[in-house]
């Protein structure tokens, strides 16, 4: 368990989460988490790419499948295993 003290910042006694902590949160609730999702706390993802490489990493460990949306998540393995519609 990610310790409160790291993902936590107060400001003037309101909790504010770090990016990380709320795509957590997002991907916790929805099973997912998708880039536009990423986009919405990381605007200008190339002016911090360590930072979204970080953000996919963390993702990664926690096991919290991302993707363009829910039909193209991407999880640890590769891709989530999808029923073969290839006839």
């Amino acid at each position: 368990m990610i310790s409160q003290a790291v993902n936590e910042n107060k400001i003037d006694g309101a909790t504010e989460l770090s990016p990380i902590a709320n795509l957590f949160r997002i991907g916790r609730q929805q099973s997912y988490v998708t880039y536009e999702d990423i986009l919405r706390f990381v605007p200008n993802p190339e002016q911090d790419l360590e930072y979204v490489d970080r953000i996919f990493a963390c993702l990664m460990s926690a096991g919290i499948p991302f993707g363009e949306d829910r039909d193209h998540l991407e999880d640890i393995d590769g891709l989530i295993d999808k029923p073969d519609t290839n006839f």
